[in-house]
């Protein structure tokens, strides 16, 4: 149970909300520990995980542009999408995403792209290190590990399926992928199965918003906050949803109002910005609209 809570926590902790969405502060040594865990679960280089998770944000279930949607099929979701990556992300993309981690001296040194060298050094290092349970701590232990190994490995592919297929689970946000929040996936992943709340609040540290959503991600980063290890924490806000209906009702008052309610809009998708690209087109839906009841307005009253 340590090894996969260790493991399953480099990735959520480590890879996830510290590395990708600096949703909280650590000192560096803290940082490479959760880190560690989650290249011992065979996630593959830091830098190149983190790439890929940015660009699933920026193309959220567009068939072809998010990297692992299953709208291109559930294989493709759950493991066909990490023999392609090469090709969908070359590594110049690669550098423009994580520009603020690529001159880090210890993560770049398990690679900076998509290459089967780095695919391959991350797998022996990994047979190495349970090798090395094996002699130490006997087959057990060895099994144990393996076990509690494989059972992480799939976790994020479950999220990264079965969180986006619209006949699982249920949403409290409604953003403009399919994310949805799966339960099962929700403990099994360690929080990341609350997969709606997080694509609403991507920075946020904590997935788990309903007192039924159990993070033990979460939970992990409160204790390390309690510990003075951990600064700067991101929590969840309510601002997002208020920016969305801040922008659809200035949409729907713009014929009435005028451009007043343009300028509403607009302050709904600053407000958006703030929490993440989810609600970003939503926003922008309006301001469109209501520029063109204003528009429309404006004709009306010139017309004879």
């Amino acid at each position: 149970m340590g090894t996969m809570l260790y493991l399953g926590m480099g990735i959520t902790l480590g890879y996830h909300r510290l590395l990708t969405h600096k949703s909280l502060k650590v000192p560096r040594p803290v940082m490479y520990f959760w880190v560690a865990g989650g290249y011992l679960a065979l996630m593959g280089a830091p830098i190149s995980w983190v790439a890929v998770h940015r660009l699933h944000h920026q193309k959220s279930d567009q068939p072809g542009e998010d990297p692992h949607t299953p709208r291109d099929g559930i294989e493709h979701a759950l493991y066909k999408w990490m023999f392609t990556m090469h090709e969908r992300q070359p590594s110049e993309e690669v550098r423009k995403q994580v520009a603020d981690l690529i001159d880090d001296p210890v993560l770049k040194l398990f690679g900076i792209d998509h290459s089967a060298k780095q695919a391959q050094l991350c797998l022996w290092i990994n047979i190495a290190v349970r090798v090395a349970i094996l002699f130490a701590f006997g087959p057990v232990a060895f099994i144990a590990n393996l076990l509690a190994s494989i059972t992480v490995f799939w976790s994020p592919q479950f999220v990264n399926t079965f969180c986006h297929l619209e006949d699982h689970g249920y949403r409290n946000f409604e953003v403009r992928d399919d994310s949805r929040n799966v339960p099962w996936v929700g403990l099994l992943a360690m929080g990341e199965g609350w997969h709606n709340n997080h694509h609403a609040m991507p920075r946020s540290a904590r997935h788990g918003i309903r007192w039924f959503e159990f993070d033990i991600t979460w939970c992990t980063i409160w204790l390390m906050e309690k510990m003075g290890l951990a600064k700067d924490i991101v929590r969840p806000s309510m601002q997002p949803v208020s920016a969305v209906a801040a922008a659809r009702a200035a949409a729907s008052k713009a014929r009435g109002d005028g451009a007043e309610l343009v300028k509403a809009a607009e302050t709904a998708i600053s407000h958006a910005r703030e929490e993440g690209a989810e609600f970003v087109k939503a926003a922008e839906t309006a301001i469109s609209n209501a520029a063109a009841n204003v528009m429309s307005t404006t004709s009306e009253a010139k017309a004879p």
